[in-house]
C-alpha cells in the first residue's frame, strides 16, 4: 500500500512539472503580466528595458543590471525594468557562464533585449533587438517574477 501511495505522489509531481523540459521560473501575477504588455512609456527621466527569452527550451538565466539581480528568465518569459538615463551594464548568467552588454539609455527609451542560451553553446547571450521583434516576444511570453 505504501509503495502505491509513493508511486501516485511521484506521478502527481511529474504531472505538475513543465511540459517544455525546461526548468521553470516563478511568474508575476496576471495583472502585472498584462500591464507590462501595454508597453507604457517609462517615468520621466528614465528608459524602459525589456528582457525576454523567446526559446521554448532553456535553462534558467539570471539577469543583472549594473550588478543588481533583476530576476530569472526561463523559456518564453520576460521582465521590464525602468532605469535612469545614462550608461548601464546588462548581464546574463546561466549555469557556469556569463555575458555582458554595455548600453547607453536615454530618457524615454523603450528597448528590447533577447537573453538566451542556445543549445550546444557554453554561454548565454544578451543582444538588443528591434522593437517589433521584442514586442512580439513579450506578447507571446509570460512575465517572470522580479526581485523587489
Amino acid at each position: 500500500m505504501r509503495h502505491a501511495i509513493v508511486a501516485l505522489l511521484s506521478l502527481a509531481v511529474a504531472a505538475c512539472q513543465s511540459t517544455t523540459g525546461s526548468p521553470t521560473v516563478a511568474l508575476a501575477s496576471p495583472g502585472l503580466n498584462a500591464a507590462g504588455k501595454q508597453f507604457n512609456p517609462p517615468p520621466e527621466g528614465t528608459g524602459a528595458l525589456y528582457f525576454y527569452n523567446p526559446t521554448t527550451v532553456s535553462p534558467v538565466l539570471n539577469v543583472r543590471v549594473d550588478g543588481l539581480e533583476l530576476g530569472h528568465l526561463g523559456a518564453r518569459t520576460w521582465m521590464r525594468v525602468d532605469v535612469f538615463g545614462g550608461h548601464h551594464v546588462l548581464r546574463c548568467r546561466g549555469a557556469d557562464s556569463a555575458n555582458g552588454l554595455w548600453v547607453k539609455v536615454a530618457p524615454g527609451d523603450l528597448r528590447f533585449f533577447d537573453v538566451q542560451m542556445r543549445s550546444g553553446e557554453p554561454v548565454c547571450s544578451i543582444r538588443e533587438t528591434s522593437a517589433g521583434v521584442g514586442r512580439a516576444s513579450v506578447l507571446n511570453g509570460n512575465r517572470a517574477l522580479q526581485n523587489q
